[in-house]
């Protein structure tokens, strides 16, 4: 089946991407199965061209066809996902902690300033705890990241297979749908 740009943006496909694709396949493609695994990995938001794309009986065909290949990335991915979440848990803990201690240091600090300069103890205590406060709270965002990273790169790393073998099952259900 032909696809056209007009198609897209006739199902409200954002004119952003209808561009993209026009500039990637042209104002219009025959979505064949060959051509579905040739692009399957090209950031075809597959699951917007069911839902907006297809029948409601090419939707149900389409789910049946790539349920095997969403069990088995599921399945693929599952000890990773339980391992990111883990690495998500810790470094939201040490995100936590810093943020308190942080906070913690600044309210000292600022009562330090209250003590020491009475006269003006209102604004020397709100610029003093304020602003030592959001620093803190900037560091503290800034190590919860860097603990993160390494996370996502191992998840993205570990999942890679799973995703890509996904992503060509469904271009392949789509283009088997569509041209039903």
């Amino acid at each position: 089946m032909i696809v056209t740009a007009m198609m897209l943006r006739k199902a409200g496909a954002c004119e952003n991407e209808v561009a993209r694709l026009a500039s990637l396949y042209g104002e219009r493609v025959d979505v064949t199965e060959a051509w579905a695994l040739e692009h399957a990995h090209d950031g075809v938001n597959w699951e917007w061209a069911v839902e907006n794309l297809l029948p409601a009986s090419a939707r149900r065909a389409y789910r049946e066809a790539i349920a095997p290949a969403w069990r088995a990335y599921d399945e693929a991915t599952e000890a990773d996902v339980r391992a990111f979440k883990e690495a998500i848990a810790s470094a939201g803990r040490a995100y936590k902690e810093s943020a308190l201690r942080a906070f913690d240091e600044a309210d000292a600090a600022a009562g330090r300033v209250y003590d020491e300069a009475r006269a003006s103890a209102g604004r020397a205590y709100e610029e003093s705890a304020g602003h030592t406060y959001y620093e803190a709270e900037e560091a503290a965002w800034r190590v919860y990241k860097e603990a993160m990273e390494p996370a996502w790169r191992a998840y993205d790393d570990v999942t890679a297979a799973a995703r890509h073998t996904r992503e060509e099952a469904c271009a392949l259900a789509f283009a088997r749908v569509l041209n039903a």
